[in-house]
């Protein structure tokens, strides 16, 4: 069973019971069900932030980098005026930037800790300033994307990305398989020897595994689907600008990881949600909402020091 612990079960099953209605009770307002996609698809990036931070052990702040990389490649590889099949273009820019985050890693890993971070946020910020002063990629604007894809599969097509409700059932599924996926790849051989890298590096080497290549293809895996979340980040709203590759947007990831239970992979989806609902509460209550924001997430950081997550498995492994 890929879902060891019995809170991470009784939470994923509530989560995606409840995540699949959602939308017949809010069919009529297009807003909130755009805010529950995009929480979902924040959820995707948070948890491939999560994987890296809290199983590989490679604290980053340039993890955004890959998120608006899965969007700028998008507007660039496909025609401006032409729908094109979403998995197939969803596939080749997966592709791309996994040989894009090979590169990057093979540089950024020979270094470890506070270096490893700077590095990271160093060249993040390179390729921010470079889409920033891009005018052929629309500089501080952007790109905008004018057709959404297709998604037919063998002439049959279930989603009309156009479609609000469509659109966050592709978010959904998109969560489905990235939680599981990481799971799996957590209780495979290759996850253990990942585990056991970052608890004890010495005696991994000294067994005889090449860690440096175990935490390359960790780091291209959690970069790719980085990628993909900002894909569907920049579907949904139609554009992409250098804003997606922030160190805000990076340590804002790494705020709602450490919110949920950093290293459960399930917390990430938690603490996404609790973070963009506190977001919105404060924001429709005071004009100083980043005063009281700030205020709460240090307060949560402090009372629980293992995350939502960790609050939950001590109320429910007993």
């Amino acid at each position: 069973m890929i879902f060891e612990k019995r809170t991470e079960r009784i939470f994923l099953a509530i989560f995606f019971v409840i995540a699949l209605c959602i939308p017949l009770f809010l069919e009529e307002n297009s807003f909130f069900v755009g805010k529950a996609t995009t929480i979902l698809i924040l959820a995707v990036f948070v948890m491939s932030l999560d994987f890296l931070v809290g199983r590989v052990g490679l604290v980053t702040l340039g993890h955004a980098l890959f998120y608006g990389l899965g969007g700028y490649l998008f507007v660039i590889l496909t025609p401006e005026y032409e729908a094109v099949n979403f998995w197939i273009y969803a596939f080749y820019i997966m592709g791309l930037n996994a040989l894009v985050a090979l590169v990057i890693g093979a540089v950024v890993l020979r270094t470890s800790g506070i270096y490893f971070i700077m590095i990271t946020l160093a060249i993040s910020q390179m390729a921010y300033y470079y889409f920033f002063d891009s005018l052929e990629f629309g500089g501080n604007d952007g790109l905008f994307i004018f057709m959404k894809p297709e998604t037919s599969i063998f002439g049959l097509s279930f989603l009309n990305l156009d479609n609000p409700t469509h659109f966050y059932y592709l978010a959904l599924l998109a969560v489905l398989i990235t939680v599981v996926a990481i799971k799996i790849i957590l209780r495979s051989r290759f996850g253990r020897i990942v585990e056991a890298s970052r608890l004890n590096p010495e005696r991994t080497v000294a067994l005889g595994y090449n860690i440096f290549a175990f935490r390359l293809i960790s780091y291209v895996i959690g970069s790719t689907l980085a990628a993909y979340a900002g894909l569907l980040f920049a579907l949904q709203y139609g554009y992409v600008n250098p804003q997606f590759m922030t160190w805000e947007m990076s340590g804002t990831a790494l705020v709602m990881s450490i919110l949920g239970g950093m290293g459960t992979i399930y917390g990430a989806i938690l603490g996404t949600i609790t973070y963009e609902g506190l977001q919105y509460f404060f924001e429709h209550m005071s004009k100083d909402w980043m005063l009281f924001m700030g205020g709460a997430i240090i307060l949560m950081v402090l009372l629980l020091r293992k995350g939502l997550a960790g609050y939950l498995e001590k109320l429910l492994e007993k």
